[in-house]
């Protein structure tokens, strides 16, 4: 599949987004979808994508599975933002479009794991 649309390029940090929320591993998240650790690493780094059965299977683990295609949350639990996340949001929409890219790229840059196969879903330190 081509990365060209937005919507898949931000759907592995989604998926990532939503295991973290769940407090899950990449094995037992991978376990719930019916695929191996190494598959659901695969897709949190956005070199495969899962299909539907995947999907129904992380869904009855409490995905929601409408935020991972679409980013439009279907309950409310999936984006509750902290008063911090809420004030970071706030701040970011009124930059310009360059000082954006270079929070953006800021954040790649600390979100970078390199160790993503052994990612338990833990804050690391920091």
């Amino acid at each position: 599949m081509s990365n060209e649309n937005p919507q898949l390029s931000i759907f592995p940090v989604r998926l990532k987004q939503e295991r973290r929320r769940l407090g899950m591993n990449q094995a037992d998240f991978g376990s719930a979808g019916g695929v191996l650790k190494q598959a659901q690493s695969n897709y949190e780094k956005g070199l495969r994508y899962p299909d539907a059965s995947y999907l129904a299977g992380i869904a009855q683990a409490g995905v929601d599975v409408l935020y991972l295609l679409t980013g439009r949350a279907s309950h409310p639990d999936t984006l509750a933002l902290e008063q911090d996340e809420e004030r970071l949001l706030a701040g970011y929409r009124e930059l310009k479009s360059r000082e954006k890219r270079g929070v953006l790229a800021l954040v790649a840059a600390m979100t970078a794991d390199p160790g993503s196969e052994t990612d338990t879903g833990e804050a690391g330190p920091g």
